[in-house]
């Protein structure tokens, strides 16, 4: 199959249009790093992995901020989620122990989640039970110096991104046109300013998840108890709930809002991570240092 070549310029419009060979190109970098057992020491730094026993016939992967913090919790049977997953799986009588299993990793400054999920669609890999259907299945190859290119420019696209955002239409919460698929989202209050930047999978979901009960939404709940004063109640050893008046007091307000939205498909973590450190939202609590 002929190599796709890339474009002479990088910027967030070239990512987005673009971010399967992209991503193509990242997953063939990582593929080809060397193999590491789990005793090896990797750098701290943001990126993915790859996790393969040695006949490649279990696989998984996944993206982190420090990247050896991340193997060194997937080196121990108790916190390895992969292992767990694996043993629950093969029902040979002779299972393959942990340190069987070898790594590889890529260095990761933008585009960690989309890896991820065009990794889990395009090695494939059979030990991630989660963020399954992602993306779609990309056949084309591309030069890996495109990975290197946009790496190198990461800074330059997210600020591109960001200028971007901020043309996105504004919309009352209670009636707002949210679009389907993965993106970021801007949650402002007439009185309190913005209060919330997120991003995720499905937007469209996740809109009408913090739209409903407090349960499933951190949104709700940061809300209740950090901005109205409301104390969480537990349910099933969990701080997940507040009492039925209080429930509505958070739709009242949410309704009260405004929402913008923005589709991604490459760079929504990054683009959060960038707007949340540089607007610190209220109810923001990762990267709001």
């Amino acid at each position: 199959m002929p190599v796709i070549q890339k474009m002479s310029i990088i910027n967030w419009k070239y990512c987005q249009e673009n971010s399967d060979l992209i991503l193509s190109a990242g997953l063939q970098v990582l593929i080809k790093d060397k193999p590491n057992n789990f005793g090896t020491v990797c750098e701290d730094c943001y990126g993915n992995y790859l996790i393969t026993n040695k006949n490649g016939k279990w696989s998984y992967t996944g993206e982190g901020k420090n990247l050896s913090k991340r193997i060194k919790q997937h080196s121990k049977e108790r916190t390895s989620t992969f292992f767990k997953t694996y043993i629950k799986s093969d029902n040979s009588a002779k299972k393959i122990k942990l340190e069987e299993f070898e790594f590889r990793t890529i260095k990761n400054l933008i585009g960690r989640k989309e890896l991820e999920e065009f990794t889990i669609v395009n090695y494939p890999t059979n030990l991630n039970k989660f963020q399954r259907g992602k993306r779609e299945l990309f056949k084309a190859k591309s030069d890996k110096k495109l990975w290197k290119e946009v790496q190198e420019n990461y800074l330059q696209i997210i600020k591109q991104g960001e200028k971007q955002f901020a043309k996105s239409k504004i919309f009352d919460w209670i009636s707002a046109d949210i679009n389907y698929g993965a993106g970021i989202y801007w949650i402002e209050h007439k009185e309190d300013g913005h209060i919330y930047i997120g991003e995720s999978s499905d937007v469209f979901k996740r809109h009408a998840t913090h739209s409903g009960k407090t349960y499933f939404s951190a949104v709700r709940r940061n809300l209740g108890e950090t901005i109205l004063g409301f104390k969480l109640q537990t349910i099933n050893g969990r701080k997940r709930y507040f009492s039925d008046n209080e429930d509505l007091q958070l739709t009242k307000y949410l309704n009260s809002c405004t929402i913008k939205t923005m589709p991604i498909s490459f760079g929504r973590f990054e683009l959060e991570e960038y707007l949340i450190r540089k607007h610190k939202p209220v109810l923001n609590r990762k990267e709001n240092t």
